[in-house]
């Protein structure tokens, strides 16, 4: 991914894309389908240390970030830190939007699962909006698009081999904690959201690309090969 300089539209498109991603988790948290694959595995942590929230996330983000920058072999700086900024502001926007998104929870598997696919579809868009802008991702994220650089593949790809690995760790976390009974705190979500992600996001880029590149410079954004 190419360096580039900061502009106000750019700061725009970020702040959506954040604002996205902070959408997609009050979905998720407003329906009853479970949840995504590494909070599920942070659930486990959560349950078996135990540790409180507020020192797990950041210390799981740092790991998450270091893994990222040790696979592009980049040299660690003070950047490694933004993603725990980028936590906060998430964080703040889902305090936000627990107020005012309707709970869907009892209302059946059909609005559930609307919910869920519309936060997969938002989730996608987000994450589109934040690697336009070559601006630092959630340390989740940073790590799925260093992974696709590493292994020459797109971010959605990188994405679904994320996912993928979030799975498998929630799984033997869990069994060493001896979850099973909570079946690791895995539900349809972990699996619905692990699966699809990585597609949508591939699915949406080209067009948000193009619609992107009609809102800012071409030189402002990242290009396909970029990602």
């Amino acid at each position: 991914m190419k360096k580039t300089s900061f502009t106000w539209k750019k700061n725009i498109i970020y702040i959506l894309g954040l604002t996205a991603l902070a959408i997609c988790v009050t979905l998720i948290q407003k329906s009853n389908l479970g949840m995504a694959a590494w909070d599920a595995l942070n659930r486990n942590f959560y349950e078996g240390i135990p540790l409180e929230y507020k020192y797990l996330t950041p210390a799981v983000a740092l790991v998450l970030i270091t893994v990222a920058y040790l696979l592009e072999k980049k040299q660690f700086d003070l950047w490694m830190l933004f993603p725990l900024a980028i936590s906060f502001f998430i964080g703040f926007m889902i305090d936000l939007l627990l107020l005012v998104i309707p709970d869907v929870s009892q209302q059946g598997v059909v609005m559930n699962l609307l919910y869920l696919s519309l936060a997969i579809l938002v989730c996608a868009v987000g994450l589109n909006l934040i690697v336009f802008c070559r601006y630092p991702l959630p340390a989740l994220d940073q790590l799925c698009l260093a992974i696709s650089h590493r292994l020459r593949v797109s971010f959605g790809r990188g994405k679904l081999i994320g996912e993928g690995i979030a799975l498998v760790l929630t799984v033997l976390i869990g069994l060493f904690f001896s979850h099973e009974e909570y079946w690791f705190y895995i539900g349809p979500t972990t699996i619905i959201f692990a699966f699809f992600i990585g597609f949508v996001v591939d699915w949406v880029n080209k067009p948000l690309f193009a619609f992107l590149d009609g809102f800012s410079d071409k030189s402002d954004g990242a290009s396909k090969n970029d990602m």
